[in-house]
């Protein structure tokens, strides 16, 4: 990763304009020098825009595509911040849920292997004690070539995916150690279905989104393009990477491999 430092100088003229000459330079210079295929860059103050601009490429194969300040991009794991964690938070002040709650008083399940007493704020705060990461999508694949029929991105391997974390024996006691995980926000999500029995996208759009005006943000849910219902507008999407498995470029379904293997909604990706 490289770091960029800039310093933004503050004209003074009417309407205390500010010079963001060096962003855009920066920016410019890291798109010619390959740091990353291109960048849409927002500043904004209260609700004046101050800076809004796109840089470089929203795709380069098989063609480049010039990016746009609309064009869109997976979220990875700032669905962590961004949908998981708002829709606890709305659900703490509503009394539905408390942070100091056992994750067992709603998931039963969940509370083996020395769990029972890992709370919701420990998931939160990624000190639950849970590995970081398990490749749960190969489970998934397996399963769908032994079984020849299709599996990966249904409903029914998602429940399987969290069946598989409730089963998980932490690394270390809850509340311990500090650990990144992506474990403990899958359990997250799931969470937050139970306790609405809403679906967590469907919750995120009607919850958070619709009401803060944000059109485009939001779980692309692949059971859903499966069978049609929605289409994925890919000119206004910002591919990701070629994915081994997948054996193509993605572009308007989601990046992490545990989470498509769930189907495109999950807590953690």
């Amino acid at each position: 990763m490289r770091r960029i430092l800039l310093r933004i100088r503050r004209r003074r003229r009417r309407g205390q304009t500010m010079d963001f000459s060096p962003v855009e330079n920066a920016l410019r210079e890291a798109v010619d020098q390959g740091v990353f295929p291109g960048a849409v860059v927002l500043v904004a103050k209260a609700e004046h825009v101050m800076f809004e601009q796109a840089f470089g490429f929203r795709s380069l194969i098989p063609e480049k595509t010039t990016l746009q300040p609309s064009s869109v991009f997976d979220l990875a794991s700032l669905t962590k911040p961004l949908a998981t964690t708002l829709a606890m938070m709305l659900l703490v002040r509503e009394g539905k849920i408390r942070v100091d709650d056992r994750v067992n008083r709603f998931l039963p399940t969940f509370g083996v292997f020395g769990k029972n007493l890992t709370t919701v704020q420990q998931l939160l705060t990624h000190t639950s004690g849970l590995p970081a990461w398990k490749p749960y999508y190969q489970e998934v694949l397996n399963r769908e070539k032994a079984g020849k029929i299709h599996f990966v991105a249904s409903r029914g391997a998602k429940s399987y995916v969290t069946e598989l974390v409730h089963r998980e024996k932490p690394l270390q006691p809850p509340g311990k150690h500090c650990l990144y995980s992506d474990l403990g926000f899958i359990v997250l999500g799931e969470l937050v279905e139970t306790v609405t029995g809403m679906a967590l996208d469907r919750f995120c759009l009607e919850r958070i989104y619709k009401p803060l005006g944000l059109r485009s943000t939001g779980f692309v849910d692949l059971t859903q393009l499966r069978t049609r219902r929605v289409e994925a507008v890919t000119e206004l999407i910002a591919p990701t990477e070629q994915c081994p498995w997948r054996k193509k470029i993605l572009c308007g379904e989601v990046h992490d491999d545990n989470a498509y293997a769930m189907g495109g909604v999950a807590g953690h990706a």
